[in-house]
């Protein structure tokens, strides 16, 4: 096989293996992709890139470090998904920054968080807000998003439960602790890893059950 029937080979494999895999974890659009698929995306793309113009790697170990690469991004993203701790490293939790009208300075302010104040304006009259002012409550999601309730809307549901462990991200938002969250489930006969999902609004705590129930505290 000459050399530029090799090079569109090994090409077409990379481009199949990202398709195939891109199809079967449902992650087809850029808003659906998390920092670890980014950051696996620019891997996957430098072992493809490093490969086809060498001669000196074999086909079958350029399959292998593919593939290698596809099951370590997906063996990341089930972590994230199923281990609190995980994603709080490789996704991360929103961040308050205002709170009853009034900044949460240490979160705006604390260099891991590395928020720019001018870029939140921007984001802030691109969702048609003029000015801090009319907000009540804000945060930064974790794609960089900005959320916000301003002082005449319905505060936005906080999730405080999820697949059967407590958020605590969520409590700290809603001022609440375990011992609140216990006790509101007892008041049911509920234990935590008895609900899917739970989020608190407007004043409510809403659990939608494993059971396919829902109750309402």
């Amino acid at each position: 096989m000459g050399y530029y029937e090799f090079t569109f080979l090994k090409l077409l494999i990379g481009f199949c293996v990202l398709i195939a895999h891109l199809n079967l974890t449902g992650k087809t659009q850029l808003s659906q992709m998390t920092p670890i698929d980014f950051i696996g995306n620019f891997v996957l793309g430098g072992i493809i890139g490093g490969v086809i113009y060498s001669d000196t790697i074999p086909l079958q170990q350029y399959v292998i470090l593919l593939l290698l690469g596809v099951i370590l991004i997906s063996v990341l993203n089930f972590a994230s998904k199923h281990i609190s701790a995980i994603r709080t490293i490789t996704i991360g939790d929103p961040i308050p920054i205002m709170k009853n009208g009034n900044f949460i300075l240490e979160n705006v302010l604390k260099s891991r968080n590395k928020l720019d104040i001018v870029s939140l304006t921007s984001q802030l009259h691109s969702l048609g807000i003029n000015s801090f002012e009319e907000v009540r409550y804000a945060q930064v999601e974790p794609g960089g998003q900005l959320s916000v309730i301003t002082k005449e809307a319905i505060m936005f549901s906080v999730l405080v439960i999820k697949t059967g462990e407590i958020r605590q991200h969520g409590l700290e938002i809603i001022e609440k602790d375990e011992e609140w969250l216990t006790s509101k489930l007892k008041e049911k006969s509920l234990a935590v890893e008895d609900v899917f999902l739970g989020e608190f609004w407007k004043s409510e705590l809403v659990l939608h059950l494993y059971n396919g129930t829902k109750e309402i505290l």
